[in-house]
């Protein structure tokens, strides 16, 4: 048996497919266990975390560079 992995990046479209590969024989359709779909979810890399902290406006601004390192240095 092949096996074939497709990721989608619109869900939207994502019943239809499921719809149009139905209609093929000998095609089946085998999706994730919850647990893969779980462990998948909670590896987030740094870019997913500060993402986030954007969205939940988690930001501070600085008006120079050395200002920043100095917040940063600091023991706060």
């Amino acid at each position: 048996m092949t096996q074939l992995t497709l990721n989608i990046e619109n869900p939207a479209v994502l019943p239809s497919l499921i719809k149009l590969l139905s209609f093929i024989d000998g095609v089946s359709i085998v999706r994730p266990s919850r647990r893969t779909q779980t462990k998948a979810r909670k590896r987030k890399c740094g870019l997913d975390l500060a993402l986030e902290d954007a969205r939940k406006g988690n930001l501070r601004s600085f008006d120079s560079v050395e200002e920043m390192m100095k917040d940063l240095m600091s023991d706060d």
